[in-house]
């Protein structure tokens, strides 16, 4: 086999040696292929198990955000005004609704 002659001598590599070394590199290629797999497989399990111990609270003032989806359009409307106005990063305290 002239497999591992390749970098010596190019020549003397035949077609089922060329093969060979073709089934090899893609054999290679597949199996760094499923590595990758596995470790985003088991990054994305963790936090999913990550996520599912934790628990969000919703704060009382932020009510509103969860029955009104105008208001949440208003304030990200509002503040993406106000940070091209001022060039400042805004922070929203609390949001009221008025009622007519």
């Amino acid at each position: 086999m002239a497999i591992f002659g390749v970098w010596t001598n190019p020549e003397s590599v035949g077609v089922v040696d060329s093969l060979l070394i073709a089934l090899i590199a893609i054999l290679v290629v597949f199996a760094v292929l499923i590595i990758i797999i596995a470790i985003t497989s088991a990054v994305e399990k963790a936090t999913q198990f990550a996520l599912s111990r934790v628990q969000i609270m919703p704060r009382k003032e932020n009510e509103i955000l969860s029955t009104d989806e105008d208001a949440v359009a208003a304030v990200l409307v509002a503040s993406i005004d106000f940070h091209k106005e001022t060039g400042k990063m805004p922070r929203v305290k609390s949001i009221t609704l008025w009622e007519d």
